[in-house]
């Protein structure tokens, strides 16, 4: 039976506790100063304890920081309310927090005891809170002394999301994994192999971890076994991703605070040592999570790195030739937020992406969120719904059979969670009434910002129900709804206001209503922006390893770049250079890539990756208009190849689908001679048929079942295939 830390610091502080009244003021600021290094580190179990002992009515900020201290402790969350209602009671932005002398609270204090209102479901409550801490930040903002307004308006939207989702509920089915898989109290994050034959999870004991690993035989899951030592992962791992048959387990480590992610591979029967991943993955940032595809050539992570949306940010890395991770590249903003991001899987199928968000649709803290892949994009992400998600942090959904099934720990009792395989009984890509569209701009390529939004009010109490922010790419938009009567106002800088009222029912077929809006420029709107020199930007003697990218080439656009299956995606270079200079220069610009050209030397400052060069273009227009100069060009980033492409004899062909896996060929039974390959982009493409001219392979894409193969078309080949 093990000793744990946690457990001898809160026996020791129980027996120190009875003599803390004859403590003197120094002791007393010895113990602050202890709770206060743990709050900064998060380490709320450890910093609570101490701070009851400072305990004292008259002192609102200790009761500020049990009250926060306990909204983040799991199976204690219930406890900060009285806490931080007390510490309301005299709240003032110029608090001095940190100091022990500080009696007052912070004006914090009121955006978390709303937090606490809603973790612990009182929607209402809540709602009323976060909008008065909404004004007091907003007054104190005035003053300078609060920032981040949108994440109170995303809380407050959460609120209202809550009422929503919660009066249309999920209809699951939950079965536990057995008592075998209950013998720890908190029994988390599991992670489970795509053939279903493996499962890893975390056991967590306090500030302790224990990593797990059970397989299924017949049909049925053996006993678990610990792994912690044989991996030599230590007290801060925790399991993350099982690969296709369960030989590869990536796993967390907090590794002092820089967060990494490490893998291990099941080797002669045995798990080896835990080994970092390379520097494509784990930089000087925070990375926290990672999950394999099942053909286990791209890696799924996240990070809050520099040329992100926001915090943390999903991001993608592929295998290349050695089978090492290459560069990431950033999943994208229909995806990801100015919010945190954590968590992500990809199903088998390589077309659906679960993963957790603080943004988008959400009703309180992390929520769970579905994407679909369709082409080379993801849709905008769907809440999963209650109860699955509730109004506290929910992670970690390990998704099974794409979307009918998954692997999730939910609380079942006072400090314990247990782990369930779930069955949706119902689809969750269609179970809420929706309003979406696209927001656009007439005669004009728009690269949104947080000036363009589309504002839900009850129409007949004109209150702000919601509001969105369309895609800053493609104008998309969608908010979740419950059934009533509503204005939408659509708006953004220099255009005139459209307003748009509309009603959903109950009955209404789809339970959906697409409302595209283009809106009219303001004739009188002139844009203030200083024109920007980027002469004057400063040298800088090297350049920060997360953003710099060796192994790709960058070269001018063509007019046959569709054909060419090299390109990965387009971007906009803001400069070339000899040498390396300082990022934060470029305003406007928060993802900056800096491409290096061993050739002829050049650093070349990109930002944005595009699948199609309109929307590089429209990036391109919004920054000049916002000042840079009128010198910034398109480029195509290609991966080199290992060898130099062959041109072939040109001819046609129809391609019926691409994949990130290999699919069973008995699909393609009634099309005789489909071919596969397995293409530079790292996809296997199946096509059909070889035809001298266009007209004659358009004329079999006409034959092709629609339903079956709806994404088909017509490829010109005329280069190597890399197979």
């Amino acid at each position: 039976m093990k000793t744990h830390r946690l457990t001898l610091l809160l026996l020791s502080l129980v027996i120190f506790s009875f003599s803390l009244a004859a403590q003197s003021k120094g002791e007393k600021k010895k113990i602050f100063a202890r709770a206060e290094s743990h709050f900064l580190y998060e380490e709320y179990e450890l910093a609570n304890p101490l701070y009851l002992l400072l305990d004292s009515p008259e002192n609102l900020n200790i009761l500020y920081k049990i009250g926060t201290s306990y909204v983040n402790i799991a199976g204690e969350k219930d406890k900060a309310i009285p806490y931080l209602r007390a510490a309301v009671e005299d709240a003032a932005y110029d608090a001095k927090t940190t100091s022990f002398r500080e009696k007052r609270a912070p004006l914090d204090a009121w955006f978390y005891l709303g937090k606490a209102y809603l973790i612990n479901n009182n929607t209402e409550d809540a709602l009323e809170t976060l909008t008065r801490f909404r004004q007091l930040a907003q007054d104190a903002e005035d003053k300078g002394g609060m920032k981040n307004a949108k994440y109170i308006d995303q809380l407050i939207s959460a609120c209202r999301n809550a009422i929503v989702l919660e009066d249309s509920p999920l209809d699951i089915t939950k079965q536990d994994l057995g008592p075998d898989f209950s013998q720890g109290s908190i029994n988390d994050n599991p992670a489970v192999s795509f053939d279903g034959n493996t499962i890893a999870f975390t056991e967590r004991r306090g500030i302790v971890n224990a990593v797990f690993v059970a397989r299924k035989v017949n049909g049925l899951w053996e006993a678990p076994v610990e792994i912690t030592g044989t991996i030599e992962a230590g007290e801060d791992c925790s399991s993350c991703s099982l690969n296709s048959d369960g030989t590869e387990l990536f796993l967390y480590k907090n590794d002092g605070y820089d967060g990494n992610i490490f893998s291990s591979t099941f080797t002669d029967g045995q798990w080896t040592p835990v080994k970092k991943l390379n520097r494509n993955i784990n930089t000087r940032f925070y990375e926290s999570h990672a999950a394999i595809s099942a053909d286990g050539n791209t890696l799924y992570f996240t990070s809050n790195r520099e040329g992100g949306s926001g915090e943390l940010d999903i991001w993608y890395s592929v295998r290349d030739f050695s089978g090492d991770w290459g560069p990431a590249v950033n999943l994208g903003p229909e995806v990801n937020t100015p919010y945190n991001e954590d968590t992500p899987f990809i199903t088998i199928s390589d077309s659906l992406l679960y993963f957790s968000s603080e943004g988008h649709m959400n009703m309180g803290g992390y929520d769970i969120f579905v994407s679909k892949r369709e082409g080379s994009s993801w849709t905008e992400p769907r809440n999963i719904g209650f109860p699955v998600n509730t109004t506290d942090d929910d992670k970690f959904f390990q998704p099974f059979n794409n979307h009918l099934n998954g692997y999730y720990s939910m609380t079942t009792d006072y400090k314990q969670k247990d782990i369930f395989y779930i069955t949706f009984n119902s689809n969750v890509l269609s179970q809420f009434p929706e309003i979406r569209g696209i927001f656009s701009v007439k005669d004009t390529a728009i690269f949104f910002d947080d000036s363009y939004a589309v504002h839900l009010l009850d129409r007949m109490t004109g209150d702000t129900l919601d509001t969105a922010y369309p895609n800053r790419i493609t104008g998309q938009y969608n908010m979740i709804v419950r059934p009533g009567d509503f204005r939408l106002i659509y708006s953004g800088e220099g255009c005139l206001n459209t307003i748009i009222d509309t009603s959903v029912v109950d009955t209404h077929p789809p339970r959906l209503i697409t409302l595209n809006v283009e809106l009219e420029k303001d004739p009188s709107y002139v844009p203030e922006y200083d024109k920007i020199d980027l002469s004057k930007i400063p040298v800088v003697d090297e350049i920060d390893s997360s953003i710099l990218i060796r192994d790709l080439q960058v070269s001018d656009i063509t007019e046959n770049d569709d054909l060419d299956t090299t390109v990965l995606y387009y971007t906009v270079q803001v400069m070339a250079l000899y040498n390396p200079v300082d990022i934060s220069y470029f305003r406007y610009v928060s993802d900056i890539k800096v491409l290096y050209n061993e050739n002829d030397r050049f650093y070349r400052y990109t930002t944005g990756i595009f699948i199609n060069k309109d929307e590089a273009y429209a990036h391109r227009d919004e920054l000049i208009r916002k000042g840079y100069p009128d010198d910034l060009f398109i480029k195509k980033v290609s991966r080199i190849p290992g060898e130099r492409p062959v041109l072939n004899q040109r001819f046609f062909t129809v391609q019926l689908k691409a994949t990130r896996t290999p699919v069973d060929r008995r699909i393609f039974r009634a099309y005789e001679g489909v071919r596969e390959t397995r293409e530079i982009d790292g996809l296997y493409h199946y096509l059909f048929g070889r035809y001298p001219t266009i007209e004659e392979a358009k004329a079999v894409l006409e034959r092709i079942e629609e339903e079956e193969f709806s994404d088909a078309f017509v490829r010109e080949i005329n280069i190597l295939i890399d197979k």
